[in-house]
C-alpha cells in the first residue's frame, strides 16, 4: 500500500503536530506502507519524511519545479526541497501536476493538520471518488479536532441534498496516528 500524505510546510503552533507527523511516519514505514508526500524539508512535512525514514521506509517527494517554498522561506535563503539518500525525488512541473501524480502513485490519501494547500489536495481525492474517477480511501488524522468543522460541512452537504451519505463511506477518521495506521492495518495491503 502507499499512502500520499498531505500535511503542513509549517510546524503550527503546537508541538504535537509535529510529533504526530513524525510519528506518523515512522508507523507507516513499520506497517510496510510506503509514502509519497509533498517533498519539503520544513514544517510538519519535513517531521513526517524524517520519521519515514529513521524507519527505514519508502519515502518519495513530489515537488513543484522551481517552487522555492513560501515568500518568507524564499527570502531568508532557506532551501525547502528535501532531495536526498533515501528519498525517491519527483519533480512536477506545478502544483496541479504534483496533487496527480500524487494520486497516480498512492492507493490512499491520508491529511493532517495543514493549510490551504492541505484542504485542496484533500477534495481533489474527494472528488476524484465521488465522481469515480477513482476509488480510493482517505483519512484524517483528526489532532484535537483540528478538522471538526470540515466533517461538520460534509455533513451539512449530505443535510441539504448537495451529495450523498454513502460519499463518507470512503472516509476514516482517527485521532492519534496509532489509531489511523490501525485502520489502515484493518484494510490489508
Amino acid at each position: 500500500m502507499t499512502a500520499a500524505v498531505y500535511l503542513g510546510s509549517r510546524k503550527g503552533n503546537d508541538p504535537k503536530y509535529g510529533r504526530n507527523a513524525r510519528l506518523l511516519g515512522r508507523l507507516l514505514a513499520e506497517a510496510g506502507i510506503s509514502v509519497v508526500y509533498g517533498g519539503a524539508k520544513v514544517g510538519t512535512m519535513g517531521e513526517l519524511a524524517k520519521g519515514v525514514l529513521e524507519a527505514g521506509g519508502s519515502l518519495t517527494g513530489v515537488f513543484p519545479k522551481g517552487f522555492k517554498g513560501r515568500k518568507d522561506y524564499a527570502d531568508k535563503g532557506i532551501e525547502v526541497k528535501q532531495d536526498g539518500p533515501g528519498i525517491n525525488f519527483v519533480e512536477a512541473p506545478d502544483f496541479d501536476s504534483r496533487i496527480r501524480e500524487m494520486e497516480r502513485r498512492s492507493d490512499i490519501c491520508i491529511i493532517l493538520p495543514g493549510s490551504f494547500g492541505t484542504m485542496h489536495e484533500f477534495f481533489s481525492y474527494f472528488e476524484g471518488n465521488e465522481l469515480s474517477s477513482y476509488e480510493r480511501r482517505l483519512a484524517i488524522l483528526n489532532t484535537d479536532g483540528y478538522y471538526d468543522p470540515i466533517l461538520k460541512l460534509v455533513g451539512n452537504m449530505i443535510s441539504a441534498g448537495f451529495t450523498d451519505a454513502s460519499d463518507m463511506d470512503s472516509l476514516l477518521v482517527a485521532s492519534t496516528p496509532e489509531e489511523l495506521v490501525s485502520k489502515l492495518a484493518g484494510l490489508g495491503k
